[in-house]
């Protein structure tokens, strides 16, 4: 199969480009960035796709004169092509200083940012970068050098979203591409390119990896090691994907109400689940807070874990971007670390039934709505509902309903247990962290407590065969722009 076929099979069965997109083409000048923009260019043509081909270039100011070379190389190329040029700088050696970073990660994130930037100045929905087969090889044999999971071997993915709010991917056309192919149709079409002298400097590890390790395996061991690397990041890449997708339901049920910048897991459900749940867990609650996934290595998750086991205690385990886990009775904490808040001073609010009321000092929204007569599926709603839902028998209830936190004297009767409780034993049995208990909603009636948000609901408003109206609650965080 020649190059130019084998690179629109990929676009098309990764749904990489469609019609009438814009694009840019990120090329640096060397030879699989000009490769790239070749191919797209030939493909659009003779496909009549209708793209909006740009030509980016970031210049990373590391190799002074020879980087001039590159860009001038670039934007001359671009204007021969007849496609428009945008191009972009850094001072890579001021953002590793300043972040404490190699210099290749801080190129890559100065590299990244401006692309990002560049993309949705000229309206661009997708990024082309020029990675090949080999370099997805690389990248695992890499990760599995360093140590990874199933995460990490999957390796680099066809199409990856950059900005959601942007509608923004970048993209990979070559990567199912080897690097002889795209030397053989340079060299058949004498197309002209820019080499980078870093490429040979093998005290990099990615040079030592191509140059060195990669040949010493292929000559000794395995001639087909580089598509045996794909191949095992592409079955790695299908199992993640389904264990992600169990992970996000477990999650739901794994997950228990907590402040702004943390989220609070319940320790015996998590205990109970596999390892390979376990991390994408974890993943999923560090993203929640931070917004974004850092690199953990493997002793960050054993860490965490081991925080779980009937031998945990209450320690602050140091994670990447200022983030800290903390196990705190029966509660696993993943938060950014702040300054105690002060004292709560909330006297109560009333809550519209139905209708949907903001308590702006809990900075949550509870939304109330009224069902009358016999509820079909009931008992499977009751049984799969989770701990921010509850449901409640309207007529008796006793006045107006309010939403308050708890204050000296309170005392509940908890679902499925004999009788009222105190309401400081209730959270202690429930192991309630102490920094957490003046903070948890209590709906409450004329002089009741009716649900401990997140916890348990009263036994005196259970739902009986005799119910005629169901009250259903549900309850949300609200942003500081007033959405759940």
């Amino acid at each position: 199969m020649n190059i130019l076929r084998k690179v629109f099979l990929t676009i098309e069965g990764y749904d990489l480009i469609r019609k009438d997109e814009v694009v840019l083409a990120a090329v640096s000048g060397g030879p699989d960035s000009v490769a790239l923009l070749a191919l797209l260019k030939e493909i659009n043509e003779l496909q009549q796709l209708g793209w909006q081909i740009h030509v980016g270039h970031f210049n990373h100011g590391l190799r002074g004169r020879a980087a001039t070379k590159d860009e001038e190389f670039v934007r001359k190329h671009a204007e021969g092509l007849k496609l428009p040029f945008v191009r972009g700088s850094a001072d890579v050696k001021a953002l590793r200083k300043a972040e404490g970073l190699s210099l290749e990660e801080a190129a890559r994130k100065a590299r990244y940012a401006w692309l990002r930037e560049a993309a949705i100045s000229v309206g661009a929905k997708k990024i082309a970068l020029g990675h090949n087969l080999d370099d997805q090889a690389e990248t695992i044999l890499h990760r599995i050098i360093r140590g990874t999971g199933l995460r990490g071997l999957k390796g680099m993915a066809p199409i990856r979203r950059l900005s959601k709010k942007h509608d923004l991917y970048a993209v990979r056309p070559l990567l199912e591409v080897e690097r002889y192919e795209i030397e053989s149709f340079l060299k058949d079409r004498a197309m002209k390119f820019r080499t980078d002298a870093t490429n040979a400097d093998v005290s990099l590890t990615r040079n030592r990896l191509r140059k060195q390790l990669i040949p010493t395996i292929e000559r000794e061991f395995n001639p087909r090691v580089k598509s045996a690397l794909v191949k095992l990041g592409q079955t790695a890449g299908s199992f993640y994907l389904l264990v992600r997708e169990i992970a996000d339901e477990v999650y739901e049920n794994t997950k228990m109400l907590g402040g702004e910048d943390e989220v609070c897991l319940n320790v015996e459900e998590f205990a109970k689940l596999p390892p390979a749940i376990q991390t994408l867990i974890i993943d999923k609650s560090v993203r929640t807070v931070l917004g974004a996934l850092p690199h953990l290595n493997f002793e960050h998750y054993l860490e965490i874990i081991s925080l779980c086991g009937e031998q945990g205690y209450a320690k602050a385990i140091r994670l990447p971007k200022g983030l800290e886990a903390r196990r705190e009775s029966y509660v696993l904490k993943i938060y950014r670390p702040r300054k105690a808040p002060p004292p709560m001073h909330f006297r109560g609010q009333k809550l519209a039934v139905p209708g949907s009321t903001v308590i702006p000092k809990l900075n949550i929204r509870i939304e109330a709505e009224v069902l009358e007569g016999k509820i079909i599926g009931l008992k499977d709603y009751i049984r799969n509902k989770d701990y921010t839902e509850e449901i409640l028998d309207l007529d008796k209830i006793q006045g107006p309903l309010q939403v308050r936190v708890r204050k000296t004297g309170d005392t509940f009767n908890p679902l499925g247990a004999r009788g009222r409780t105190k309401l400081k034993k209730f959270f202690i049995d429930a192991k309630v962290p102490k920094t957490m208990r003046d903070r948890v909603p209590l709906v409450s009636d004329k002089d009741r407590i009716l649900w401990v948000v997140g916890y348990r609901l009263a036994n005196d408003v259970r739902i009986t065969d005799d119910t005629k109206k169901v009250l259903k609650l549900k309850v949300s965080r609200v942003t500081e722009g007033g959405n759940p």
